[in-house]
Order: structure tokens, then C-alpha cells, then sequence
């Protein structure tokens, strides 16, 4: 326990570190966060701002964020043994995830998480992992936006992992509650961008119709 709790705090920092954010500042004097808002911007403008180099620089560098908390830092401060204790590796996994969207560097705001929860899964997991990646990528520059690519690679996660599981490696079924936690993760930080997707409309109040039009049609 003396080493398992240093190590959380060090894959939440690990998470938090803001490299798109950074990166943006430096390059352009611009933040990727929206006003008054805990989320970043849209991909779209995150890699205008950025720029389509930079902007897969960053990329890879949260994805790298995961794979570090999970496999060399693990190794370092807990030794090989914690793979024998999976919800250790889970645990950390999951706190980086949570540190990249709730960074303390950005006032607990950050990103929407699918990049580090890629590095976390792709070392657990590695075959399910880049086929989600390869399919949400397919769906994100093939006719459709960065959205739905997402979202499908976030959902087909566990359904490949299960398979992947039951079929070829048995001995990690207990990442499953990792991956179910992870996609879950993902599923609620994209919300907004899941209801628009599925034709969901946030519950308004009707907008009452201007008195000007309504006068302007009875005249």
C-alpha cells in the first residue's frame, strides 16, 4: 500500500500533464478550452489552431501518457508483480484518464479522455485497441467528422475486448471492468456530441414567438 497510493497520484499527474495546451500557447497564443466551460474545443479547431503537424503531436503524446502510466512507471514503482494484481494497472489506467480531463494545470478542465484511455487499452489490450483505432479513424476521414469516429471506436471497444477475451486470452477477463469503465468514461464525456449524433434534442422550453413576427403575420 505504500507504493500502490504514489503510484495513483503519479498516473493522475502523469493524466494531467496538458501538453495540447501548452503546445497551443506557445504556437499560437491560443487556449483549447472553451469559455466558461470545463471541455476543450471541437477537433476541428483544436487542430486549426495547432495545426494538422502539431495537432498529431499532441495527439500521440496523450496516447503516450497512458501507456506510460500503465506499463514503464507501473514497472518502476511497483514492480512486475502488479500485473498480478490487474485492478492496480486498472486503477491507474483509469486515474490517468481522469487526471487528462480534470487537469489541476487547467483549473480541473481538460480534454474528453479517448487518447489516454487509447495508451491505457492499447497496452492491456492491444489488439482490440487498434481495431477500434482503425475504425474510428476510417469513420473520422472517410466521409465523417472526428464525432462519430469517436464515439463507434469508444462503443466497439468492449464488444472487440469481450471477443477478444473469451476467444483468444481468457487470463484477462478482469480488464473487461476496466474497459467497460473506460468506454463508459468516454460515452459520457462525449454526451453532447452523442445526443446531436443520435438526433437527441436537449428537453427546452418552446422559444415564444416574437410579438414583431406575430404582428407582422396578422397584418
Amino acid at each position: 500500500m505504500t507504493t500502490i497510493v504514489p503510484y495513483f497520484i503519479a498516473c493522475f499527474l502523469i493524466g494531467s500533464l496538458p501538453f495540447g495546451e501548452i503546445v497551443a500557447r506557445l504556437k499560437a497564443g491560443k487556449s483549447l478550452l472553451q469559455p466558461d466551460s470545463r471541455d476543450t474545443l471541437p477537433p476541428g479547431e483544436v487542430f486549426e489552431i495547432l495545426g494538422i503537424p502539431a495537432g498529431i503531436v499532441v495527439c500521440l503524446l496523450d496516447c503516450l501518457k497512458g501507456f506510460l502510466a500503465v506499463y514503464p512507471v507501473t514497472v518502476k514503482m511497483i514492480g512486475e508483480g502488479a500485473y498480478s494484481q490487474w485492478w492496480v494497472v486498472g486503477i491507474g489506467g483509469i486515474l490517468t484518464v481522469i487526471g487528462h480531463c480534470n487537469s489541476p494545470f487547467l483549473g480541473f478542465r481538460g480534454g474528453r479522455g479517448l487518447a489516454p484511455t487509447f495508451g491505457v487499452m492499447v497496452t492491456l489490450l492491444y489488439v482490440p485497441a487498434l481495431i477500434s483505432l482503425l475504425l474510428g479513424l476510417f469513420l473520422a476521414f472517410w466521409g465523417l467528422s472526428s464525432k462519430p469516429g469517436a464515439l463507434s471506436a469508444a462503443g466497439a471497444m468492449p464488444l472487440l475486448s469481450i471477443a477478444w477475451v473469451f476467444l483468444v486470452k481468457p487470463a484477462d477477463i478482469n480488464y473487461l471492468y476496466i474497459v467497460a469503465f473506460m468506454s463508459s468514461w468516454t460515452m459520457w464525456e462525449h454526451r453532447s456530441e452523442l445526443k446531436n449524433y443520435l438526433g437527441i434534442k436537449s428537453a427546452k422550453t418552446p422559444e415564444a414567438e416574437s410579438p414583431i413576427e406575430v404582428d407582422s403575420e396578422k397584418k
